[in-house]
């Protein structure tokens, strides 16, 4: 039959002489043109490459002694206070009780404390008032928004593609959800990477682990990519490069295309790893139920579709001739291997095959009309095809149904074998050379066998993912645990224990406090004893990570920094060339104070609808979508979503669009959602003050917190409203000279105000209740001023 199929899908044959010359030759040739990938197999390293403190076991150390013994409320501290000592320094005192709850809140839930809780706190004077405040804070909902945004910056999350085009992608907000979910309920760290990894395997009957494979598809992808086997190859490349950094904490991403530079690890790593994931298939409805109830369902549905073969396969003839007769020009750019996968039906394709058709079809059926298709059938075509349509219905009404159908941005696997990995000379899918078995990185393996060993964990999968994950999830592993207890570190700190979260390789420097480190990843993984922690042991909590590192003195001690490292000589003496440091530990990296730092994006914004009291506390559900700047570009604006209580909801859930960040959030260090954010950065730029200055957030927050200042104040005076305006910001009572100066203010504002009309802005219905009252108007100026100041803005 000549037709756009089979002009377009001449092939050579999958077997024979031909195509195994073809293979040789190849080889041949990128061996000689990448000489450096045909060395990685056979690679052995060197006892400096093996003796790298990283890839060495995690081993529970000794709580040292140290002098200030009575400064220590957990082992943390003594491990820190060590370092201080031998530097002659010691931690700074203790924060008040309106410094911690402060900071505490910030730092567990992203939002400010209120007047009344602070007040409360601060009259609590049972011994353990700060573990009960620490556990109460642990247990809000309000955790797994703050902590969760962590998780989302390191594997990129967003609700669209990315690239030009820049689709939606409906279904990724559900990851979302799993992911502020599986904080909250201190889901052991170990189950939740295995979830992401292999949730389908391993838990088929849970929506949750489903939904939790959305991580394997959370890549930038480019919808109307001309070249298909190079968009899937960049896909499995952001995969096993974004798993290498986030969980392994090394830049495997810098061994796809030769051996690392500075690293032991091999090209070849790259690619055993990437070969866990070949067979993944991406779907948004998969069936839900036990392993033994899917077996069941699948042997149903094979039996159903064995019955129904001959009338689908004739069907699919007709329906596929017209749509490649339709689709002739848009199917000229594919190569023979992607048109065959278009052309094969769903039903039959292999893993590859809907790899391949996941990036074409949508290029064909989304730009073509169903009319032109059936132009292309002739009369008796359309004919049989509407009476194998209707045959087809009757059948279906017996079609077998799944026990439970989960609607999220899935992985799964198929019964097919999954395709081939090999080792791509240059990095390029040209250029195959050796084909790999999923393996760990070898640098890491001390067996000799390095090939995971592949147990499918039930029928229809291959077990590879599931394999991954028993690695990832063994309490020996040197790197899983250590990794993770960093970035919490970093999260309560600003600074990791190793600097850089994403590589702990030989280029970042070494840990601060290796022991420190090691000390908290043994904990982690649960052989720490219960008087430890005052918890009970629980292997691989975050929460009770979290409770280690908040309940030390070294989290509670004040900003105050060292004045001098040295005794102050008793005269005057000679002065040198090399004067010393004016203060010790200037970086801070001995933690000889608690660091002052900015909040960040998300904090800033909720922090202004919760203080002007129009923070919304629904959770999960699709992205809101707040209201954007006047002349944004219309390129890439979005329509607001019409209900403004859903407008004000928290700033994890604003829909997180690659090509278009929500412009607060950006100006304040927000990350690129196309690549994993080790540490956000804490610019000072010009910016940020405009937007703080002219937004309409931040004016419209000012406006509603002089109407709360006004409801809530005591009197009507300038002194009560000043009063409650420094309560609900800055969680303190003004001091003298700033209730002076603030009352001053309110005074010459509203004289200001009274001396000259205000002009109410367009359209009229949306004028502030400020537009024609002179003392509000006043009001809200002291409010915005109060939101620009760096005391709401940062925390210490």
């Amino acid at each position: 039959m000549a037709d756009a199929r089979s002009q377009n899908s001449m092939k050579p044959s999958s077997e024979g002489p031909l195509r195994c010359a073809c293979a040789v030759m190849v080889a041949v040739a990128a061996v000689a043109i990448f000489p450096e990938a045909a060395r990685t197999a056979d690679a052995e390293f060197s006892e400096r490459e093996r003796s790298h403190w990283a890839f060495q076991p995690v081993r529970r150390p000794d709580v040292p002694v140290v002098a200030a013994a009575g400064r220590v409320q957990t082992s943390v501290d003594a491990f820190v206070l060590r370092r201080l000592e031998e530097q002659g320094l010691t931690l700074a005192p203790p924060a008040t009780r309106r410094e911690l709850i402060r900071r505490l809140k910030l730092d567990l839930l992203g939002l400010p404390p209120t007047p009344e809780e602070i007040e409360a706190f601060e009259s609590d004077e049972r011994p353990d008032a700060w573990e009960r405040l620490v556990n109460q804070y642990l247990a809000s909902p309000r955790y797994g928004e703050a902590w969760g945004r962590m998780w989302l910056d390191l594997v990129r999350f967003a609700e669209t593609a990315g690239f030009n085009a820049d689709p939606d992608r409906p279904l990724a907000y559900k990851y979302r959800d799993y992911v502020i979910r599986a904080f909250n309920e201190d889901r052991p760290y170990d189950r939740f990477l295995s979830e992401q990894v292999a949730g389908d395997e391993l838990y088929p009957d849970s929506e949750d682990a489903l939904a939790a494979t959305g991580y394997l598809r959370m890549w930038p992808d480019e919808s109307n990519a001309s070249n298909i086997l190079l968009a899937r190859q960049d896909a499995l490349n952001d995969l096993t490069a974004n798993l290498g950094s986030v969980v392994l904490g090394l830049s495997l991403g810098c061994a796809q295309c030769h051996d690392h530079k500075f690293d032991p690890l091999l090209q070849t790593d790259f690619y055993s790893l990437q070969a866990f994931f070949a067979g993944i298939v991406l779907e948004d409805s998969v069936p839900l139920g036990t392993p033994e109830e899917l077996a069941a369902y699948h042997a149903r549905r094979e039996a159903w579709l064995a019955e129904t073969a001959d009338l689908r396969r004739e069907l699919h003839e007709i329906e596929s001739t017209a749509l490649a007769k339709a689709a002739e020009e848009k199917r000229k750019k594919f190569p023979p291997v992607v048109l065959e996968a278009i052309d094969t039906h769903p039903v039959e394709r292999t893993a590859f095959q809907r790899q391949l058709a996941f990036w074409s079809e949508r290029q064909i059926d989304e730009k073509l009309d169903p009319k032109d298709v059936l132009k292309q059938m002739s009369d008796a075509q359309r004919q049989r095809r509407d009476e194998l349509r209707k045959e087809l219905a009757e059948l279906e009404q017996r079609q077998p149904g799944p026990p439970r159908r989960a609607s999220v941005m899935a992985t799964v696997e198929m019964q097919s074998e999954p395709p081939p990995t090999h080792l791509l000379a240059g990095g390029s899918y040209e250029w195959p050379i050796d084909e790999l078995q999923p393996a760990f990185v070898s640098i890491l393996s001390r067996e000799s066998a390095l090939a995971a060993k592949i147990e499918p964990p039930r029928p229809g999968t291959s077990g590879r993912r599931s394999a991954l994950a028993r690695r990832l999830s063994d309490p020996a592993h040197p790197l899983v645990a250590r990794v993770i207890v960093n970035r919490l570190w970093q999260g309560h700190f600003g600074r990791g224990l190793v600097s850089n979260a994403n590589d702990l390789g030989t280029q970042t420097p070494p840990p601060s406090h290796p022991e420190l480190l090691d000390w908290l990843a043994s904990e982690f993984v649960g052989v720490a004893q219960p008087s430890t922690l005052n918890s009970q042991p629980s292997a691989w909590s975050l929460k009770r990570l979290h409770r280690a590192i908040v309940l030390s003195a070294v989290y509670r001690q004040s900003g105050q920094r060292p004045s001098s490292i040295l005794d102050p000589p008793s005269t005057p003496a000679t002065p040198s060339i090399a004067e010393p440091a004016a203060t010790p530990d200037p970086e801070n990296h001995l933690l000889s104070h608690f660091p002052r730092r900015r909040l960040s994006a998300e904090r800033i914004r909720d922090s202004l609808l919760a203080v002007s009291g129009e923070l919304s506390q629904k959770m999960y559900g699709p992205g809101v979508k707040p209201e954007l700047p006047p002349d944004f570009s219309a390129r890439h604006a979005w329509k607001p979503t019409p209900d403004e209580r859903e407008r004000n909801r928290r700033s994890v859930y604003i829909f997180a669009k690659r090509n278009l960040p929500y412009p607060l959030l950006e100006a304040f260090d927000f990350p690129d959602m196309h690549e994993a954010c080790a540490q956000r950065a804490e610019t000072t730029i010009a910016p940020q003050a405009l937007m703080l200055l002219n937004s309409e957030l931040i004016l419209d927050a000012a406006r509603s917190l002089a109407e709360r200042v006004d409801r809530e104040a005591e009197a009507s005076t300038a002194a009560a409203l000043v009063l409650r305006a420094w309560q609900l910001t800055f969680g303190r009572e003004p001091a003298d000279d700033e209730l002076a100066a603030a009352a001053e203010f309110l005074n010459q504002q509203e004289s200001l105000a009274s001396a000259q009309p205000l002009v109410a802005p367009e359209p009229a219905e949306r004028a502030p209740a400020d537009s024609n009252d002179p003392r509000r108007a006043a009001l809200v100026d002291l409010c915005h001023v109060l939101l620009n100041a760096n005391e709401f803005l940062f925390v210490e």
